[in-house]
């Protein structure tokens, strides 16, 4: 009488642990389907921030002004998440933009075309821009708080050098 219970109580053990294995493969590929499409779209913003920060660099050097400011063209958060943007320099006239959630960065590398004859580099800390009224700065926390305006390029010409950063303008 012992035996068929044992063989009933194994089988079942046995039919659980396929179960588990099963689902425990099936969400690891779902985890990975999903962290591979995540990091898609942070390359699409990355290539985004970088276009819109040669056409902003290219324009200012251009025109001459203290201040330019060009609002960006990027969702607010990625599959439900807030993610950072940021800017760095390399050197030689090359910026980088770095995209990133807690588990992923994407790095984008941008040479900066300068058709004036400033130097453009990446704003180092935050700087408080007067005609603007509002801070800029190398980092872009995105989502933006609730009414705080839209995220934006901004170029400020210091001397000889034009510094590229991030504030969100507009709000209320």
């Amino acid at each position: 009488m012992v035996a068929p219970v044992v063989s009933h109580i194994m089988g079942t053990l046995a039919l659980l642990g396929i179960l588990v294995t099963i689902v425990a493969v099936f969400l690891g590929v779902q985890l990975v389907v999903h962290l591979s499409i995540q990091r898609v779209r942070l390359a699409e913003i990355a290539e985004s921030v970088a276009r819109e920060l040669v056409e902003l660099a290219s324009v200012h050097t251009l025109g001459g002004s203290g201040v330019s400011v060009m609002c960006l063209t990027v969702p607010s958060e990625v599959y439900g998440q807030g993610y950072v943007v940021e800017l760095g320099d390399l050197g030689n006239g090359r910026m980088v933009v770095r995209v990133r959630l807690q588990t992923y960065q994407v790095v984008r590398v941008v040479v900066v075309p300068n058709f004036g004859q400033s130097e453009i580099r990446a704003i180092n800390g935050r700087v408080r821009v007067t005609e603007l009224r509002t801070d800029i700065s190398p980092v872009l926390l995105m989502p933006p708080p609730s009414g705080a305006g839209r995220p934006a390029l901004v170029a400020v010409t210091q001397g000889d050098v034009v510094y590229l950063g991030f504030a969100v303008i507009g709000g209320g």
